[in-house]
């Protein structure tokens, strides 16, 4: 059999954040409808990281596909990607591998795109003042999404060290444009930040309940597992808290697990959907306390990546192909 292989650069020249982001609006407006098959995913874990397997297909991808990304932090002092990863395409009509993705970038890429269109959707259109927590692999496509959504004047990066915070504002300068890029400031800026986006692997809150305004929009990307949590109770017990996929979240989200596992939430605990915001099936009312989009990822947003760069890889014929 014939498969065709695309790189790095291939997904880099197909999709633009701009797309990415409307892609998200789809997959996810398509997956509160339940156009998508998509199973939780599956983890497999030992004492250096996670390996997680995920499926997903619809008619109107065209294209089943599963992921199989790690999640591997010891990776960062090896000089390895954190989250590197493969898509495996599969046609709809008869079941035949078609293609293999390279997924590190892809996946980095889409989960910026998802904060980005939670960040159009539910932060104030006002916003000037941002935060980003995190300066690892994903910290760059997370600040490019924030800057598409909305107009930043201001981005303040905060790392464990002041040294990580540097590099990445210096790296990224360019991207940012006319917003200044603040590294490792007093966190009092906090209080002023109409958004603040933490893609960290913390297992505990990374910024107090009492330190953030009651009208900013948090996207909580990072700390994979049910057992960890970027955002405190206090915080999300004072949030509208909207998710990727309710079922994913109230099983695989530390933010919402360990706050049922506390007794602070039921469970009858039903937070609304993204794709619910989407299509105007959820209403979150007059902006009165913050918002917080909790995102666990999900196959539905790979999917229609994936089926995206395939066409455009077949209509130009490119990548490699290798015969099997």
């Amino acid at each position: 059999m014939n498969v065709r292989l695309i790189d790095q650069g291939l997904v880099e020249r197909c999709l633009s954040m701009p797309r990415t982001i409307e892609l998200m609006q789809e997959a996810y407006a398509d997956l509160s409808q339940g156009n998508v098959e998509s199973p939780l995913r599956t983890a497999l874990v030992n004492d250096g990281g996670t390996v997680l397997y995920k499926p997903a297909y619809s008619d109107g991808a065209g294209i089943f596909c599963v992921k199989v990304v790690s999640v591997f932090a010891g990776n960062l002092d090896k000089g390895l990607p954190v989250t590197p990863g493969i898509i495996v395409i599969n046609s709809s009509e008869t079941g035949m591998p078609l293609a293999i993705i390279e997924a590190g970038y892809l996946t980095s890429l889409r989960t910026g795109a998802a904060s980005g269109i939670a960040t159009k959707l539910l932060a104030p259109e006002e916003s000037k003042t941002g935060a980003l927590f995190g300066s690892g692999g994903q910290a760059r496509h997370q600040l490019e999404a924030m800057l598409c959504a909305r107009d930043f004047s201001t981005m303040y990066v905060f790392s464990r060290t002041a040294v990580n915070a540097e590099r990445f504002c210096e790296e990224n300068r360019d991207l940012a444009g006319n917003c200044q890029l603040i590294a490792n400031p007093d966190r009092s800026v906090l209080k002023e930040c109409d958004v603040i986006t933490t893609a960290t692997t913390s297992p505990v809150a990374v910024f107090a309940n009492d330190e953030v305004s009651d009208t900013v929009h948090i996207n909580a990307i990072g700390s994979l597992g049910a057992s960890r949590t970027e955002v405190s109770a206090e915080t999300l017990l004072r949030s509208n808290v909207i998710v990727d996929q309710r079922d994913a979240c109230l099983k695989e989200a530390g933010e919402i697990c360990l706050m049922r596992n506390a007794g602070l939430i039921g469970d009858d605990y039903y937070p609304a959907e993204i794709g619910e915001v989407i299509l105007d099936r959820a209403s979150l009312g007059p902006r009165i306390k913050p918002t917080v989009f909790k995102s666990v990822g999900n196959a539905a947003q790979d999917l229609v990546c994936a089926a995206e760069i395939y066409r455009y890889a077949e209509k130009n014929n490119l990548g490699a192909s290798a015969e099997l």
